[in-house]
């Protein structure tokens, strides 16, 4: 009868703790999407701002970075060190795309450059993202939103 007590006892408390383990793992993968999905909302957003002042539809000053660094210190919280080695490229972009607009040179070349590196680590951070929330996700190849970059044909010669 003792035996059976502790037997019936170890179950429970095994079973507490592998339930808790679960909810746990869940809440962390939800907090990390939500936190991913606040970060790109404001990734779009800042883009946007940086283009449209670029095309000089906005002022500059208009460009509001606040919600970026809300966005960025949230998505510390939860993200795994390869997100954030991936997310790096993507601020550094955008402070590169920065000091192009509040440089008043209209350089298409460089714009589409810069805008090539921004959509390459915003989709570097997409991946490091849905890898961190599923192992199983594949690589997403093109990217959706953002900066549409004309190919320009190759040159002859």
């Amino acid at each position: 009868m003792a035996g059976s007590m502790i037997g019936t006892l170890a179950g429970v408390l095994v079973g507490g703790f592998l339930t808790r383990r679960g909810q746990s793992q869940h809440w962390r993968t939800d907090t990390k999407a939500a936190a991913y999905r606040n970060l790109l909302r404001e990734y779009a957003r800042v883009e946007f701002d940086l283009r449209r002042a670029y095309l000089g539809t906005i002022p500059v000053t208009d460009v509001d970075w606040s919600r970026w660094g809300g966005a960025l210190t949230e998505v510390s919280l939860v993200a795994d060190e390869e997100v954030v080695a991936a997310l790096t490229p993507v601020g550094v972009a955008l402070l590169d795309i920065d000091a192009q607009v509040h440089s008043g040179r209209r350089d298409e070349v460089e714009w589409e450059s810069l805008l090539r590196a921004l959509v390459a680590a915003q989709v570097a951070f997409v991946n490091a993202a849905r890898r961190s929330l599923d192992r199983a996700q594949p690589d997403l190849t093109l990217a959706l939103g953002g900066p549409l970059i004309p190919e320009r044909p190759a040159a002859d010669g």
